[in-house]
């Protein structure tokens, strides 16, 4: 009973610490519990709780994803608490063998292990510690060093520290103060120092709101592309904007395949001398033994004021289980199982778009969650990160926020700034220090516009340069660890014999 109620409080603080409901500091009390209960397990208890403490979090925090794919939240409620059955079960171990620094290389192996879910067919780091932080201004502006990764390993170290001054070490309550009052600082001296320019463009975002149910319907085709054209007529001649852009699918039809859908969106740039920027499904055909077979995408691309398509970017990062079977290339088997899942295949390329001598790039849905996608397009040269979503899969639950949320770190991270655009909300444009200049809600139909503010210098953060490199050196520290954890009692035993 009583780790029962360890894992508990402590899936409760982490789960409500992440939603959007103005708790987020309960983030630095949330392993508390937890590392009571770890340091004490047993390998059946690590396992059975550490599964209890991921499905609790899970069920807090993803329960909207039953609204997008059945078989997804199926995945998800078993794939996520057995990811943290697991490394339950490895901390045990690495506590066993190294109880006297344990404390210390914990954070280490949560962020090695936070690191591991955007890695592989089965990536969603959708629960980084670090997201808890998105609320807190100043706190946040350290991500522009070690990224996401630098964010919740300082979360843990606290919730470590203050472990410790509940086991009788009140002198740690110092160095908690230190590390504050430094983190603090830091954020205040980014927020001093970074300067920002406007640009010449003027930016507008299209947020049509189309139900889910809707989208798809080959009636509601035409009637869909006639209301973008009418916002985007209102956007480019009343409010006198530069770039338009538009959800991920905006146009829920193979536009590169079919001239008369394409046109018409070349017309919304060529009318309005505007640039497009605009989601929509893809596929090209191979032949394979003599037989077509089909290969689909989730591209978007830009359209300038010529009507000239630009160089196409495909999705790199797809949802496991709702838009592709993982390990589908490994086991091409698993094509045969229709669960409702799109089966798309993966971009490789990432294109660049230049308008009034600014790159932007363009990252699809939960692609924003992945800070490497947004590392690699900052190092590339882009100077404006633009985010694509249609949420409405979501419904009125706690997602569209935490995505939302969650992507605004990768402003930070790169200090470029961002614009979301959702097709059901949150749409919004980030500065490059990571405030919100104008943003919607959830569920409204509406067009929001602001002028561009970029960075006035063109210095690569820390984080871009070389920052980055912090995560998958923890986790490879964390799986040196628990190798050394294994053979160790090994070596010990046949010394012993």
């Amino acid at each position: 009973m009583k780790n029962f109620i360890l894992v508990l409080v402590s899936g409760l603080l982490f789960g409500l610490s992440f939603i959007d409901i103005g708790v987020g500091f309960l983030c630095f009390f949330a392993f508390i519990p937890f590392l009571y209960f770890i340091t004490k397990a047993t390998p059946k208890q690590a396992f059975f709780f550490g599964f209890l403490f991921g499905l609790l979090i899970t069920l807090i925090t993803l329960y909207g994803v039953i609204n997008v794919k059945l078989i997804a939240f199926i995945g998800l409620i078993i794939a996520f608490p057995l990811y943290f059955a697991i490394l339950s079960v490895f901390l045990r171990k690495v506590n066993e063998s190294f109880q006297k620094v344990f404390l210390w290389i914990f954070p280490v192996i949560w962020v090695g292990f936070e690191y591991m879910m955007t890695l592989g067919s089965l990536n969603f780091p959708w629960l980084n510690v670090g997201y808890s932080l998105s609320k807190y201004y100043l706190l946040i502006q350290a991500a522009d060093l070690l990224g996401i990764y630098g964010l919740s390993f300082l979360v843990l170290m606290i919730n470590v520290l203050l472990f410790k001054v509940f086991t009788g070490k009140p002198k740690r309550l110092l160095v908690i103060l230190i590390i504050f009052v430094l983190w603090i600082g830091y954020g205040i001296y980014r927020d001093k120092t970074i300067k920002l320019k406007n640009s010449n463009l003027k930016i507008g975002i299209v947020q049509l709101n189309i139900m889910q149910e809707d989208k798809w319907k080959p009636e509601k085709l035409v009637p869909t592309i006639d209301e973008y054209e009418n916002q985007v007529r209102i956007l480019a001649q009343v409010n006198d904007v530069d770039v338009i852009i538009m959800p991920e699918s905006a146009i829920p039809t193979y536009i590169l395949h079919e001239p008369k859908y394409r046109k018409r969106l070349q017309k919304f740039a060529t009318d309005n001398n505007i640039h497009v920027i605009t989601g929509f499904p893809d596929y090209a055909v191979e032949m394979v033994k003599n037989r077509a077979r089909y290969k689909f995408y989730n591209s978007a691309t830009m359209i300038d004021t010529t009507g000239a398509l630009h160089k196409k970017y495909n999705k790199i990062r797809l949802v496991p289980f709702g838009e592709r079977i993982p390990l589908l290339s490994t086991f091409p088997i698993l094509e045969k199982l229709q669960f409702g899942q799109a089966n798309f295949e993966f971009g490789t390329d990432y294109p660049l778009y230049k308008i009034d001598n600014l790159n932007f790039s363009i990252l699809i849905c939960f692609e924003g969650m992945f800070p490497n996608l947004s590392r690699i397009y900052a190092k590339n040269g882009a100077d404006v990160l633009v985010v694509i979503t249609n949420d409405a899969w979501f419904r009125q639950t706690a997602l569209p926020y935490e995505h939302a949320n969650n992507t605004k770190i990768r402003a930070l991270e790169t200090r470029l700034p961002l614009i979301r655009a959702a097709n059901t909300g949150i749409s919004y444009i980030v500065n490059p220090k990571g405030k919100t200049i104008i943003s919607t809600d959830v569920y409204e139909k509406i067009n929001i516009t602001s002028i561009l503010t970029v960075k006035a210098s063109d210095t690569k953060t820390i984080f871009v340069k070389f920052g980055y490199l912090f995560a998958p050196l923890c986790f490879w520290f964390s799986i040196a660890s628990i190798i050394i954890s294994i053979i160790l009692p090994l070596f010990v035993m046949k010394r012993v014999r």
